[in-house]
């Protein structure tokens, strides 16, 4: 019957500091940048889908329907983008980005 103690004993232990470590060990996640056109309110924008000239964001393709995160001005246009990071990758070249921006006819 000791034998039978000691044993529970020691499967108790060994079953505490599997779970204290399992505890311990959570996977890390890395923090991600949430595009302000994917969360829900999307009352916060200042700008509106008629205050631009196109109707894709022209670094990732997303509807501008979505939200606007931010603009600018380039060759007589105001582009719409949807975070200020889409923004930055248009300009890294933007006359490739342009046609893809499906522009209204003026």
């Amino acid at each position: 019957m000791m034998k039978f103690k000691k044993n529970i004993y020691s499967t108790r232990i060994i079953l505490g500091i599997f779970i204290f470590s399992a505890c311990n060990h959570a996977p890390k996640v890395e923090a991600k940048y949430i595009s302000p056109a994917f969360k829900k309110d999307s009352s916060r924008f200042k700008f509106k889908i008629s205050d631009v000239d196109n109707k894709l964001d022209p670094s990732c393709m997303m509807p501008l329907t979505a939200g606007i995160g931010d603009t600018a001005h380039y060759k007589n246009y105001v582009l719409g983008f949807c975070s200020a990071e889409c923004k930055k990758e248009f300009f890294l070249s933007p006359e490739a980005n342009l046609k893809l921006a499906q522009l209204k006819k003026k």
